[in-house]
C-alpha cells in the first residue's frame, strides 16, 4: 500500500515540475523574477503616462500574465506539498 501511495505522489509531483518548468522556460526567469516583472508591468499600467491604445494592450498582456502568475503560484505550491507528502511517505 505505501508503494502505491508513494507512486502516486510521485506522478503528482512529476505534472507540478512540469508545469512550474514550462513556465519557467516561457518567461526565462523564476517564480519570484516574474511576481516582480508583473509588478513592475502593473505599475507601468497605472501610470498616467500612457496613451490609451498602449494602455489597452499593456491591460491585456497583464491580464493574460496575471492568469499564468495565478496558475503557476498553484502550481508551485501544490509541488511542495506533495513533497513534504512524498519525504512522509517515503520515510
Amino acid at each position: 500500500m505505501r508503494e502505491l501511495a508513494l507512486d502516486y505522489v510521485l506522478r503528482q509531483v512529476d505534472i507540478l515540475q512540469s508545469i512550474v518548468a514550462a513556465f519557467e522556460q516561457k518567461y526565462a526567469m523564476s517564480f519570484a523574477q516574474f511576481q516582480q516583472y508583473l509588478h513592475e508591468r502593473s505599475r507601468l499600467l497605472a501610470s498616467s503616462d500612457l496613451d490609451g491604445e498602449t494602455r489597452r494592450r499593456l491591460g491585456q498582456l497583464v491580464m493574460h500574465e496575471e492568469d499564468d502568475w495565478l496558475e503557476w503560484k498553484a502550481a508551485a505550491e501544490m509541488l511542495e506539498s506533495w513533497l513534504g507528502l512524498s519525504r512522509e511517505v517515503a520515510g
